[in-house]
C-alpha cells in the first residue's frame, strides 16, 4: 500500500510528468504498473531532483497513470528524459497491450486543501482539460479558487493541485478523496456541476477523466543513496 506520508504532491516538486497508458485489459495493466514500481525503484529514485513517483489504476483495471515529480525541468531532462538508463520507461507505449500513450509535462499552480491533507488516498482522478492558451488557463485557475471556500470544508476531500503545461494548452486537475464514498457525495453536490458548466465554455476539446487508484508511491532515496547510487 501506498505510505499515507505521499498523500499531497511533493513540496519541492516544481515540473511534474504525466504519462497515461490505455491498455487491452486488466492483464496488460497490471504489467505496466509492475514494470513501473520496479525500474523507478532500481535507478530513477536515485537521481539528482527526483522528488517522487505515483502510479495510479484505473478503476476498470485498464489505464496506467503515472505521475513523477522533480524539482525542475532541468531535472528531469537530465536524470531521467536524456539518460541511457531509461530504454525500458521510454519504451513503455510500445510494449505488448498498450494501446495509446500520452504525457503530459507541466508545472503545479496553486490548489485546494481540504480537512483530510493527512489521509490516504482512496480515490483519484487524473482530470485532462484541453485550453487555448494562457488566458483560458488563468481562468480555470481563478474558478478553482473561487470554489476553494466551499471545497475546503468538504468531508472526505483531501487536495486538488492544478497543473499547466508551457503554452497553457494543457490543463490537469489532480483531487483526491479519502474514499468512493467521498467521491460520490463530492460529483452529486449541485456546485460541482455548475462548476463544470463554467469550465466547458473554455475547453476547445471534451476533457478526459481517469478515475483511480494509487498502486504505488515511491518517494526519492535518501541523499546518502542518491550521491552512492543504487545497489
Amino acid at each position: 500500500m501506498p505510505d499515507a506520508r505521499a498523500a499531497r504532491p511533493g513540496r519541492e516538486a516544481g515540473f511534474v510528468s504525466f504519462g497515461v497508458l490505455r491498455t487491452t485489459g486488466p492483464e496488460a495493466a497490471a504489467d505496466l504498473v509492475a514494470v513501473l514500481k520496479a525500474e523507478v525503484t532500481a535507478w530513477v529514485r536515485h537521481t539528482p531532483g527526483f522528488v517522487s513517483s505515483r502510479v495510479h489504476l484505473s478503476a476498470d483495471g485498464a489505464t496506467v497513470v503515472n505521475r513523477g515529480e522533480w524539482t525542475d525541468e532541468a531535472a528531469y531532462r537530465t536524470s531521467f528524459r536524456d539518460n541511457p538508463a531509461g530504454g525500458v520507461l521510454h519504451g513503455l507505449g510500445r510494449r505488448p497491450g498498450v494501446v495509446s500513450a500520452t504525457v503530459f509535462h507541466g508545472a503545479p499552480a496553486p490548489g485546494v486543501e481540504g480537512p483530510e491533507t493527512d489521509a490516504r488516498p482512496g480515490v483519484v482522478v487524473v482530470a485532462t482539460r484541453h485550453l487555448d492558451g494562457h488566458g483560458s488557463a488563468r481562468a480555470v485557475l481563478d474558478l478553482l479558487e473561487r470554489s476553494s471556500e466551499w471545497k475546503r470544508g468538504f468531508p472526505g476531500f483531501i487536495s486538488a493541485t492544478p497543473y499547466v503545461d508551457r503554452d497553457g494548452t494543457t490543463f490537469i486537475n489532480y483531487p483526491m478523496w479519502v474514499s468512493e464514498v467521498a467521491y460520490r457525495s463530492w460529483m452529486a453536490d449541485p456546485r460541482i456541476s455548475e462548476g463544470q458548466e463554467e469550465l466547458a465554455r473554455l475547453e476547445v476539446a471534451p476533457p478526459e477523466y481517469v478515475l483511480c487508484t494509487v498502486a504505488a508511491h515511491m518517494d526519492a532515496a535518501p541523499r546518502t543513496e542518491q550521491e552512492s547510487g543504487p545497489a
